[in-house]
């Protein structure tokens, strides 16, 4: 629990790192991703000492893996989205195999992406060429060609 200093009424630590990943979450639908992802970072710290194992912690950690993406920083990226990839695939959401695709195909590694894309098929179908920009599709279509 943390305190409300306006209130001093303590307030769940959920509901902190859920502040947190949800500032997050606007400010990248506004294209402000530098500061997107210091609100990830700070809903992942706490999620880190507080949450490990839980939901949660495995959601925010998804959060957190995009928004290094969307910064560039995508080494980072691909660490933190790895470690909640099997957590994503078990609800059937693409999110963390997604993340990780987009960052290879951004550091120019298109085979290390390729099992990442056919997570991403598999859970999207036909859907996977619109998630991923315009001059992927080529890689897409071999990913989608060596799965077979």
């Amino acid at each position: 629990m943390t305190e409300n200093s306006s209130t001093n009424e303590l307030i769940p630590l959920e509901n902190v790192v859920l502040k947190h990943a949800n500032a997050g979450i606007a400010l990248g639908a506004e294209q402000r991703f530098a500061e997107s992802l210091e609100q990830w970072r700070l809903a992942a710290q706490l999620a880190d000492a507080n949450l490990e194992g839980e939901d949660l912690y495995y959601w925010v950690k998804g959060g957190y893996g995009a928004a290094l993406h969307d910064v560039g920083r995508h080494r980072e990226s691909i660490a933190v989205s790895k470690l909640v990839r099997e957590w994503t695939l078990s609800l059937r959401q693409p999110l963390a195999s997604m993340t990780i695709a987009r960052a290879y195909l951004a550091l120019g590694e298109a085979e290390n992406a390729y099992p990442h894309i056919q997570d991403v098929h598999r859970l999207t179908g036909d859907e996977v060429f619109n998630l991923f920009e315009r001059r992927y599709e080529a890689d897409i279509r071999v990913a989608l060609a060596a799965k077979a």
